[in-house]
């Protein structure tokens, strides 16, 4: 086993997680904090995440920002990327957790997904980010990562600070948490269309009936009411754009990993190394033939279907009319029109072997 507090981890609790939880992985020689927050500016040896996909995808701005070591341990209502993981069980989590501890050895670096709001004429073109302007201080050509880090963590060296160097430190602190949210990642999936209708109405479930086949429940509550929107895609590939569809949709969800919902393989192919998101676009159909079809999505077989599109890209841009909403890894994003991306190398994840 390793040296005593050779690693120093954050375990990141979801609201319904007890700390109990944790006992098993509080090894000997391992420093385990426990939190519902990953301050910004601290830099653990590595993360356990206690949750589903949504608490996950809450923390992967900051996970990604650090190259934080990540741990999924599956214990929410939706574990979909510690599947995508190979880990199944808290058992399979425990596993790697110990041999990370011993070894350092079981870590693999996966993309992430990205989400960047438009404004409706930029879903054809992007328009360069107009810098923010801001009061210059003493510290402003250093970075933040100098003026906080230490291998252990946050600085306790540092003397003791008047007012205005106080607030110039706060503002790093709040400097170094936007940076962490200025990019929206995301795990597994994105969607707009009847998927993001399902996710809103999922979020409104209670956790017993999300764990035992909620996402079902609420495509058969949101589908009565849902009215196809026209929508635009957009592919970027090898630096060329071109636009497949103009259509209405049922839905389009964008991969980069692939299953979302409890199972759902939406982007069967779709893989966290190739640098390329996977999107799914199913064009309008009969309801009735929707839910007929439904089963076949958990087996990834709609694949090749008369009414769904399947390409791989580095880029997408979706315009829908009117306006949707977006969910990714069943959390709220933002509405359209919206460009997705990835980024290579994202984040290192501890992996069962």
């Amino acid at each position: 086993m390793c040296d005593p507090f050779a690693v120093r981890a954050i375990a990141l609790l979801a609201p319904f997680v007890k700390e109990s939880t944790i006992r098993p992985f509080q090894l000997p020689g391992i420093n385990i904090f426990t939190g519902n927050e990953l301050d910004p500016t601290d830099e653990p040896d590595a993360t356990l995440i206690f949750g589903g996909d949504g608490t996950l995808h809450r923390h992967l701005g900051t996970l990604a920002l650090k190259k934080i070591p990540t741990l999924a341990v599956p214990s929410g209502s939706a574990n979909d990327f510690a599947a995508s993981m190979g880990i199944d069980s808290i058992g399979d989590a425990l596993r790697a957790w110990k041999r990370f501890c011993a070894t350092r050895a079981n870590t693999v670096l996966i993309d992430l997904g990205t989400v960047q709001p438009l404004l409706p004429f930029e879903a054809t073109e992007m328009l360069p980010a107009t810098p923010e302007e801001d009061a210059p201080d003493p510290w402003q050509e250093e970075s933040w990562e100098r003026l906080h880090f230490v291998p252990n963590g946050p600085r306790r060296d540092l003397p003791q600070l008047g007012p205005r160097i106080e607030h110039s430190q706060a503002r790093r602190w709040f400097e170094a948490e936007r940076e962490a949210n200025r990019i929206r990642y995301f795990a597994c999936i994105a969607g707009t269309g009847l998927d993001a209708l399902i996710s809103r109405a999922v979020k409104d479930q209670p956790r017993w009936l999300r764990t035992r086949g909620g996402y079902i429940w609420a495509l058969v509550q949101c589908l009565p009411e849902f009215q196809p929107p026209r929508v635009t895609v957009s592919l970027e590939s090898d630096g060329d754009w071109r636009t497949p569809v103009r259509e209405p949709a049922m839905l389009i969800a964008a991969g980069n990993g692939p299953r979302y919902g409890s199972g759902m393989r939406v982007a069967h192919l779709a893989d966290m190394h190739d640098g390329l998101l996977d999107v799914c676009f199913v064009r309008q159909l009969s309801k009735l033939r929707l839910l007929r079809l439904f089963h076949v999505v958990f087996k990834g077989r709609h694949i090749g279907m008369k009414e769904v599109e399947y390409w791989k890209a580095t880029k997408v841009r979706i315009q829908t009319d009117p306006v949707m909403d977006l969910y990714a890894d069943g959390e709220y994003v933002c509405r359209t029109p919206v460009e997705l991306a990835v980024k290579r190398e994202a984040l290192p994840v501890i992996v069962p072997a």
